[in-house]
């Protein structure tokens, strides 16, 4: 889409001969004659503005043009001065208030244009660096939250991170909650201490004391060294008890008590420790009605509850999907060596409209799947192999464990398709050349002729 110019000047003729040369460059216009004007036509976020700096009949301070640069510049904008009455003086000043460029008037056409064309590419590159800015820096600095839903947790996060307090963080398997704890770690004042994770479904009962609580050497057979357990590890810092709500019932008084008296022992030891950890838990699980199943403990629940944040599902957070694909995408072209590699248009809209029922886990493994296969600086629709419809209400197919191959003739199968068979289409597609294609479509005994 054509980068939009906006043209404030009182004259009518500058006007006109500015809009003539720009739309002959390929660039939009829009024109306007007066301050008032300029202020009201920003909503629509033109790409440039060239600002005379003289408005008002005999005026030749520019006094009006940089008092309105003072009240746009903060829009990100770049604006370039323009004046018939210049001087050295005047245009010092006019760039360190904020103005990108200063031109005299009258103009070389070509010039300007190439002022333009550079002004334009900067700030192409500024917003590209600052994408890039985001998707590098630490968790705390790289939460993605453009969506309603996640800007409403955004809020939250910044409130209670300031707090101490215990935090339950409930949502579907794959949204990140674990990522969200880490993010509330770096952003408290326990930062500097240590963020330390354990999965309560996948520590074996008979270890689950040792894991917490760590053990003293010869406390049980294969102890033959001191060690200490999360809770130690944890301290002055937080503790993520993962999966909570697979915590065995006979196991959850032993965990109670410690977050009701701040002590424990390990293994083998007489001697209590004290527990200065803060504890973040998270499950998928709904606690009050395994509480009312009595799977749950009431007072643990109690103890562990004292803030709740719901991490919303991916299938509600669309707005957020452009950064976050694009973020997933560039790791993973970093992880295995490959260019970087960008969305069409509809492979984003396609991401967008499926219901992902995995969440971030599963854009995570189709993307690194795409990413591996493809070998395209493109990422399409046909890449993306979505193992079903991506209609919100779709159900899963046989496909969705597919193995190499398979996942290779499926992509093929599907490029056919959206080319309506013609192959060399079909290999603009895939990123592969068509005899790449028909020699795939012969390995495969696949049909299709253009």
């Amino acid at each position: 889409m054509a980068a939009t110019i906006l043209i404030a000047d009182d004259d009518a003729d500058i006007r006109l001969a500015l809009e003539l040369l720009f739309s002959s460059a390929g660039y939009q216009t829009l024109s306007v004659s007066t301050p008032a004007q300029v202020l009201d036509v920003l909503v629509q976020q033109p790409a440039l503005i060239l600002l005379d700096m003289n408005f008002q009949q005999d005026t030749t301070s520019g006094k009006e043009g940089l008092s309105l640069l003072g009240k746009i510049k903060d829009s990100g904008i770049p604006v370039i001065m323009m004046t018939a009455w210049a001087s050295i003086e005047l245009a010092v000043t006019a760039m360190q208030q904020g103005a990108a460029f200063f031109v005299q008037k009258p103009w070389n056409n070509q010039l300007l244009l190439q002022v333009v064309h550079q002004q334009l590419t900067l700030k192409s590159l500024a917003a590209e660096n600052q994408q890039l800015r985001q998707l590098t820096e630490p968790a705390a600095n790289n939460w993605i939250a453009e969506s309603p839903s996640m800007q409403e947790l955004e809020q939250l996060v910044k409130m209670v991170a300031a707090t101490d307090a215990n935090i339950l963080i409930l949502g579907e398997n794959g949204t990140g909650k674990s990522q969200l704890a880490q993010r509330i770690h770096l952003l408290s004042a326990r930062n500097k201490g240590a963020f330390v994770s354990v999965n309560m479904a996948a520590i074996p009962e008979n270890l689950f004391e040792a894991e917490l609580f760590g053990h003293e050497k010869g406390a049980f057979t294969d102890a033959r060294k001191q060690r200490l357990g999360r809770f130690a590890l944890a301290h002055q810092g937080t503790l993520l008890l993962d999966e909570i709500g697979c915590l065995p019932l006979h196991l959850q008084p032993k965990l109670l008590r410690v977050l009701e008296s701040g002590e424990f022992e390990a293994l083998g030891s007489s001697h209590s420790q004290q527990s200065n950890a803060r504890i973040i838990s998270a499950t998928n699980a709904d606690l009050a009605q395994l509480v009312q199943m009595q799977q749950f403990r009431q007072d643990l629940l109690y103890r562990l509850n004292t803030l709740v944040l719901t991490l919303p599902p991916l299938r509600q957070r669309q707005a957020d999907m452009p950064l976050l694909a694009a973020q997933l995408c560039q790791q993973l072209c970093q992880k295995y060596r490959k260019a970087p590699i960008r969305f069409t248009a509809a492979a984003m809209q396609a991401l967008q409209q499926y219901s992902w029922p995995g969440n971030v886990r599963e854009l995570s493994h189709i993307l690194e799947r795409a990413v591996l296969l493809s070998q395209s600086s493109t990422l399409d629709v046909p890449h993306l192999a979505l193992p079903y419809s991506t209609r919100t209400n779709a159900a899963p197919s046989a496909t969705s464990s597919l193995d190499l191959a398979a996942m290779e003739q499926q992509l093929i199968q599907q490029a056919l398709a959206q080319s309506g068979q013609q192959l060399s289409q079909a290999a603009d597609l895939l990123g592969i050349s068509r005899h790449a294609l028909a020699r795939r479509l012969e390995k495969y005994q696949s049909s299709g002729q253009e």
